[in-house]
């Protein structure tokens, strides 16, 4: 389950090129390999310490990728044990005109030192072989300042809604330098009574132009969630749990 940033990131690539309602119809790659201090995902810590590598393939509006969770050390979370997963996702983005464009597409989310195959579906009723998930998801984005999206998210295994919101900013401080800040909030919706939460998350970076299709970023993130309980943000070390905190995050992305 993604970070909500790297995911953004990526679908901001995907997205590139048509706020003038026209995608270029040539084959694009992009790759990106991330460290973060923790993977929070829609609030909640699923891996202390991780890195983070990604590959996207594009074709004109489509686009496809992997996304992975590689743990560091002996100190993941038991709710995913060793914490290594696997995300594939694949969708289409065009543009609307007047600065808007749409982004559709579904992502399976698997967990491979999980007991469970590749193709074992988790399901709530116990019928299920494994841990894997489905998901879909649309969403709106607008060529505007802040440069606010809208994405509503269902997952069929676990049963859930998740609307989320987004905006980002850059600031150029050099020819090479640019600070970058961006925030979400969302709603996780149970069909299940009492599984409902609000989360969110806020990031800033200093990015660093390395070439013209490459660049390396480093920052600091703060999120959190309501959960009742505060099951996340678990610090192992100091053996305590609360709703919210900090974490940082370097990475190195490319495209060509």
């Amino acid at each position: 389950m993604e970070n909500y940033m790297k995911k953004i990131a990526f679908l901001a690539l995907a997205l590139a090129g048509v706020s003038n309602g026209a995608h270029a119809e040539e084959f694009g790659v992009s790759t990106t390999l991330g460290f973060e201090s923790r993977y929070i995902f829609r609030g909640v810590q699923f891996a202390e310490t991780s890195v983070q590598p990604a590959v996207e393939l594009s074709y004109g509006g489509f686009y496809g990728g992997a996304w992975f969770n590689l743990p560091v050390g002996d100190d993941d979370l038991v709710v995913t044990p060793g914490g290594e997963e696997l995300d594939l996702y694949a969708g289409y983005s065009a543009g609307l005109g007047d600065g808007w464009s749409f982004d559709v597409g579904v992502t399976y989310y698997t967990f491979p030192d999980l007991a469970s195959g590749f193709f074992d579906i988790f399901e709530e009723d116990g019928d299920g072989l494994g841990a894997n998930t489905v998901e879909i998801f649309a969403g709106l984005s607008l060529d505007a300042p802040l440069s606010p999206t809208l994405y509503v998210y269902r997952d069929f295994m676990f049963d859930t809604f998740t609307i989320e919101g987004g905006v980002s900013h850059s600031v150029p401080l050099a020819e090479k330098t640019s600070f970058d800040v961006g925030g979400s909030f969302g709603y996780v919706i149970d069909d299940d009574a009492g599984g409902d939460y609000l989360y969110g998350a806020a990031t800033a970076d200093i990015s660093y132009a390395l070439t013209d299709d490459a660049s390396a970023a480093a920052g600091v993130r703060y999120g959190g969630s309501d959960i009742a309980g505060g099951s996340l943000i678990d610090d192992s070390i100091a053996g305590t749990t609360k709703s919210s905190g900090f974490w940082w995050g370097l990475s190195i992305s490319s495209s060509f």
